[in-house]
């Protein structure tokens, strides 16, 4: 590992396929705020609200399938980049308009397409590394460099929605961290952008592992 390491770190699409992995995962955890936004902004009892974030697990394999078999039509920085442009127009949806109970549609639509997304995106985030030319002796520390960054979010997403809401309780609290998701979700996208620009080895053309 440690051989490796210090040509991982000076690979540019590593350090960028990580904020994707990082902005993919605030999705993932964003999912959870669901059930009670429907309680909340839409009337439901909890138990209505529960049925919609069980939406995610019916979307998810369907989901990740596809991203992947798009992903091997044309690229999974692309795919990536395209999910990351719906999470972004989804979130920001959701972050501004106010929510009507009579809409209902408009609840179920926004979590298929934030859930459609997301799990595209974890179907089809560590194909990166193909794209990114790391060498495969070198993959295995590439990976782990990879996850411990992109798997971050569990530490603070639910703090940060929980933040949202003390401070704002109610429907705006919930705009608040959707503002969030909107936020990550236009990072993720830019670092989409910027691995499918960069070239394949950065910087370390000539790097030997």
């Amino acid at each position: 590992v440690w051989k490796h390491l210090g040509g991982v770190i000076r690979l540019p699409k590593v350090w960028l396929q990580a904020l994707i992995v990082v902005c993919a995962y605030v999705g993932s955890n964003g999912v959870d705020d669901y059930s009670l936004y429907a309680v909340q902004a839409y009337g439901m009892d909890a138990v209505e609200g529960a049925r919609v974030s069980t939406l995610s697990a019916w979307v998810r394999p369907f989901a990740a399938v596809g991203a992947g078999w798009l992903a091997d039509r044309v690229s999974a920085s692309l795919v990536s980049a395209l999910c990351f442009a719906a999470m972004l127009g989804s979130y920001a949806w959701l972050a501004i308009v106010t929510p009507q109970p009579s809409m209902l549609w408009f609840l179920y639509m926004n979590v298929l397409v934030t859930c459609a997304a997301i799990f595209g995106l974890r179907g089809v985030y560590f194909a990166l590394f193909q794209e990114a030319a790391v060498p495969i002796a070198a993959t295995g520390t590439a990976v782990g460099l990879v996850s411990v960054i992109g798997y971050t979010p569990d530490i603070f997403v639910n703090l940060v929605a929980g933040w949202s809401l003390d401070r704002t309780p109610g429907v705006e609290g919930h705009q608040h961290f959707f503002a969030f998701l909107m936020a990550s979700s236009a990072v993720g996208l830019l670092a989409a952008l910027a691995f499918r620009r960069s070239p394949p080895r950065g910087t370390l053309a000539a790097w030997r592992f």
